[in-house]
């Protein structure tokens, strides 16, 4: 894969014919999934390939979240990402979101979450695949640890500390780990709990736009 790109805010203009090729990875986790304490979050790791261009997602979840209403919330706030018509590849490790969504399982529990995801997945021609956890696939590492992130935290990461840490992930990509990124994400989260949501500043990449971008209306 070509170098990536953090996600820019002067963008060329739409182009209403293009249809971006996407691919997202999605994953959840839930600290004390069950109890009353329970610590859920979700995280996701969004490319755009024609533009080579990245976008990450790790966010808190309160309210009595369980695992699976976890595995659906990743790809509900990875959908809210795009915001034009694309063709998606969504990628989880999770049998029951991914079975549910090409039909193989039945909509029983979580109904409002499934019928959300629905409403997200509009406009979007989605592949839904199945990877094995933790099976050292690169990006699909990333949306875990951005998920445990969150649940450990118990916040969302904030705009500059995702940027830090796309910036990370973009140099490992062509590499067989992401341990820089898993660093500073450690320290970001090391410093959530000990100092609350605060942020350092970010370096920025210049590149130049040549498609629309999956992430600008």
């Amino acid at each position: 894969m070509t170098a990536l790109k953090l996600v820019k805010e002067n963008r060329s203009e739409p182009d209403e014919s293009y249809t971006p090729v996407v691919s997202v990875y999605a994953d959840a986790s839930c600290l004390r999934n069950g109890s009353p304490d329970a610590s859920a979050g979700c995280g996701a790791v969004i490319i755009d390939q024609n533009r080579a261009e990245l976008k990450l997602v790790a966010m808190y979840l309160s309210g009595g979240i369980t695992n699976q209403m976890a595995e659906i919330y990743a790809c509900i706030k990875a959908l809210e990402e795009l915001c034009r018509p694309c063709r998606v590849e969504i990628f989880s490790d999770s049998r029951y979101v991914i079975d549910t969504m090409n039909g193989r399982n039945r909509m029983k529990t979580n109904l409002t979450l499934w019928r959300e995801l629905v409403k997200k997945a509009y406009g979007h021609h989605i592949t839904w695949r199945w990877v094995k956890g933790h099976n050292g696939l690169v990006f699909q590492e990333a949306a875990d640890r951005l998920a445990r992130a969150a649940s450990t935290a118990r916040t969302d990461l904030a705009f500059d500390d995702l940027e830090l840490l796309t910036k990370h992930l973009s140099d490992e990509n062509n590499q067989l780990n992401i341990r820089s990124f898993e660093i500073e994400l450690e320290r970001i989260v090391s410093r959530y709990q000990t100092f609350g949501n605060t942020t350092v500043p970010v370096p920025t990449l210049n590149g130049v736009a040549v498609y629309p971008s999956a992430f600008s209306s």
